[in-house]
């Protein structure tokens, strides 16, 4: 009776409290195991370069992403210690929104080799800001600063006179021109350079994280030490040749003189103010166009800068004599037709270019004999011909056709009785 009532005590202190007791259990076997794999365990310190993946479109990173620190890691004794190619760290950035919005994603380590278990990343995420990329049209705007004592500056031009911004909406919102600085020195000497713009907030202050096309602008801004006037004649520049067979007949400009500009050393030479290349290479017809003009440096125009140019193309004529055949046309099958004569000599007036075209081939003028019979007919002679070709001269107006009909011509054969005479008309 004694055992059994110490059996059921043992028994009472057993699975007194038990949920208590199983949990220790399981927190000891979890400390042990810990323990044993923080023994058998190595760490990698780094770094490791983080590659973001599965960027959208039309998308820029705008925050930095830092390498991870640190890896704890399993992998087989025999392999010894592992370094950075061992590993590939990535962030996964699908559904990302691209609003500029800080948003922490988890740092993602793969080993390159499938025995090696990854225990433990440092850091484990990483904060990523994602904007739209976007573009925006903005003015450049040239800082000159004050001219030294002396210097008289002219009207600066800027070539392009907007660029184009382009990068993550919150830094391409914040811009509102681009600044390029050409300060005026005291030599005197005029500008016209090439220079890379810096794009600005409304304060003035530079805006980074942005790129700009074109990167660079020629900035022109002429310099005087003596400013004059001067009015000059027009002349226009034009290159190239018309097409063969037209030629220029003349050329217009309007306005025929423009006051310029500069110092006057300068103007004492320059006796015509002259325009950008007009070309009319290969041209059959009028060239209109509005050109620039093309000034020395320093010497600019006095309102407008264009100029309105017309070269006016025409054909190069000349006359030349061909020998023409003769052709009949509605001819009829039944009757015999006689052409006298049977070629002719046509001189011809117009384009050197239409009449190039035409000695390319045998010329044949058309006789139109539908409408007569058999006889002797003199027929004029009209040619067809190209537009703008006329006829100088002809050796011969008409030609002379004879027609005549075969069945007409032949003799009709007596009929009746051998040696009776024929009966004369009207004999009984």
């Amino acid at each position: 009776m004694n055992v059994r009532r110490w059996l059921r005590r043992v028994a009472a202190v057993i699975v007194h409290n038990w949920p208590l007791k199983l949990a220790a259990v399981v927190v000891a076997t979890l400390l042990y195991t810990g323990l044993v794999a923080s023994r058998d365990s190595s760490v990698y310190p780094g770094p490791i370069q983080v590659t973001p993946i599965h960027q959208p479109a039309g998308t820029k990173i705008t925050s930095n992403i830092p390498d991870v620190e640190s890896v704890r890691y399993l992998a087989p004794t025999e392999d010894g210690r592992l370094t950075a190619t061992d590993f590939r760290a990535t962030i996964d950035l699908t559904g990302v929104k691209a609003d500029a919005v800080p948003v922490n994603i988890p740092v993602n380590v793969q080993p390159i080799d499938p025995r090696v278990t990854i225990i433990e990343v440092t850091p484990p995420t990483i904060q990523v800001v994602l904007d739209k990329v976007i573009t925006k049209i903005v003015d450049v705007v040239v800082d000159r600063g004050t001219p030294p004592a002396g210097i008289d500056v002219g009207a600066t031009v800027v070539n392009p006179a907007q660029v184009t911004i382009l990068g993550p909406s919150a830094a391409v919102n914040k811009v509102v021109a681009v600044r390029v600085s050409t300060p005026i020195d005291s030599s005197g000497l005029d500008i016209d350079r090439e220079v890379q713009p810096i794009p600005v907030d409304a304060n003035g202050e530079a805006v980074t994280g942005v790129n700009i096309e074109p990167r660079t602008v020629r900035v022109t801004i002429p310099v005087y030490t003596n400013r004059q006037s001067r009015s000059l004649p027009v002349n226009p520049v034009i290159t190239g040749t018309p097409a063969p067979g037209f030629r220029i007949a003349a050329i217009t400009v309007s306005p025929l003189a423009v006051s310029v500009q500069g110092d006057q050393n300068q103007l004492v030479s320059l006796i015509q103010a002259d325009t950008q290349p007009v070309a009319v290479f290969g041209a059959t017809s009028d060239v209109t166009t509005t050109v620039p003009l093309a000034l020395p440096s320093g010497v600019v125009p006095i309102g407008t800068g264009t100029i309105d140019v017309t070269v006016k193309i025409e054909p190069v004529t000349a006359t030349r004599t061909y020998a023409a055949g003769v052709r009949l046309d509605g001819s009829q099958p039944d009757l015999d037709y006689t052409i006298s004569p049977d070629r002719v000599l046509l001189t011809l007036y117009g384009s050197v270019a239409v009449l190039d075209r035409l000695g390319s081939a045998p010329i044949v003028v058309g006789l139109n004999v539908s409408a007569l019979g058999p006889g002797t007919h003199d027929v004029p002679l009209v040619p067809s011909l190209p537009s703008g070709i006329t006829v100088a001269a002809m050796s011969v107006q008409t030609v002379t056709v004879t027609i005549t009909s075969p069945l007409a011509s032949a003799s009709p054969t007596a009929s009746g009785p051998a040696g009776s005479a024929s009966p004369s008309p009207g004999a009984p």
